[in-house]
């Protein structure tokens, strides 16, 4: 099912509108850091590195063209540049970099490029604590600023999550 979803999220990629596209590109890292090898072995295989050279090249929308580079940078050097383990990484790194383009800095403070896996405390093991309220405060803050567009996207991408969820099959490890 991972090979399903990756292509799912690539078709996702290939649509006309950049925030649809930057969305599926934030699922996408998302994937990448928390889904482990399956996902990171199909997006080199599924051509997913191809499309987003191709949308480069294309010159779209600011904000996914930089999306995409850094994704491409941070992948590649975390998957080991050339002599890596999943070499088509830093081959779209390479042809991207061939065309002229400048990679934008990572933020000091960006997140780790792949998540490590928990280490689960079995004595405090369960959800965390949070102080009463503080999520639906935080929810309720939110919701105040969000337009039509922003509810429709939303509603796009739990759909696109939706279709990723039902496509699992718990008793198959991949």
């Amino acid at each position: 099912q991972t090979k399903d979803v990756v292509k799912a999220v690539k078709k996702r990629l290939q649509h006309k509108d950049p925030k649809v596209q930057y969305y599926a590109l934030t699922l996408l890292e998302t994937m990448m850091k928390n889904c482990g090898e399956y996902v990171q072995f199909e997006v080199a295989e599924q051509h997913v590195l191809q499309e987003m050279v191709k949308i480069i090249q294309k010159k779209n929308d600011m904000q996914v063209r930089d999306k995409i580079l850094l994704l491409l940078d941070s992948w590649q050097e975390a998957f080991g540049g050339p002599g890596g383990k999943y070499r088509q990484y830093h081959w779209a790194y390479l042809e991207v970099k061939r065309t002229g383009v400048v990679f934008p800095r990572r933020p000091i403070d960006a997140p780790p490029i792949l998540t490590p896996p928990a280490i689960h405390n079995s004595q405090n093991y369960g959800s965390p604590g949070y102080a009463a309220g503080s999520l639906n405060e935080r929810m309720s803050s939110d919701v105040d600023t969000l337009s039509l567009g922003d509810l429709n996207n939303i509603r796009n991408v739990t759909e696109l999550l939706n279709d990723m969820v039902y496509a699992l099959n718990p008793s198959d490890p991949e």
